[in-house]
């Protein structure tokens, strides 16, 4: 069980209305807020953490990514990870283009595997390991579920007009989110790196 139930975070949010029981603001409106949040904060830090299975089929490249995938960190078939590539790298790999995976890229919703899997690969499996989007409070890590309080107080602040009030706690809520997601994920750049093809060779002599 996580650091807080989803009745405790409601609890807090009363706590800063300064309003113990429903009056102006409603439970069903304070937890939809933290569904809310728990979707924002998911989304925004990619702190929870989920895999998933793709079945192989022969001659299919493509594979829709799981519902509730943010990013895909890493793509394993037979105990072994797959090396991540760009989609426009595909041409340039390998002239092997049907067999045993070897590479994957995650693009437009779809995950791509190859060489692309033949008959003996069909049926097999790969799993994704992937940042989730979530609605549940209790599915986020400990340190980023007080941020809901903050999250559903803001909305609670706007509803009562409270305009500064809310843009204070929207405020601290961003940037406790930022703090956080530093450590967590850093935004890759455009460049040749991209399209040059990984290489699985080892130079004598070279340290690494």
């Amino acid at each position: 069980m996580g650091m807080y139930t989803k009745e405790n975070i409601l609890d807090e949010v009363r706590n800063i209305l300064n309003e113990p029981s429903a009056l102006f603001w409603s439970d069903d409106e304070i937890n939809e807020w933290i569904d809310q949040a728990a979707v924002d904060i998911s989304s925004k830090a990619m702190c929870v953490e989920a895999s998933g299975t793709i079945t192989l089929a022969s001659g299919t490249l493509e594979y829709t990514e799981p519902t509730d995938c943010i990013k895909v960190y890493a793509v394993v078939y037979s105990n072994r990870g797959l090396l991540k590539i760009h989609p426009r790298q595909l041409a340039r790999i390998t002239a092997t283009a049907s067999g045993a995976p070897q590479y994957y890229y995650h693009f437009g919703g779809k995950i791509g595997i190859y060489p692309v899997p033949g008959a003996s690969e069909s049926g097999g499996s790969v799993t994704i390991l992937y940042s989730q989007e979530t609605d549940d409070i209790t599915d986020v890590p400990d340190e980023y579920q007080p941020y809901a309080i903050l999250f559903a107080a803001a909305r609670a602040k706007l509803k009562d007009q409270k305009f500064d009030q809310a843009t204070q706690l929207t405020v601290q809520y961003l940037n406790s989110l930022i703090f956080h997601r530093q450590d967590l994920y850093e935004r890759g750049v455009e460049s040749k790196d991209m399209v040059r093809i990984p290489d699985r060779t080892v130079i004598v002599g070279q340290q690494g």
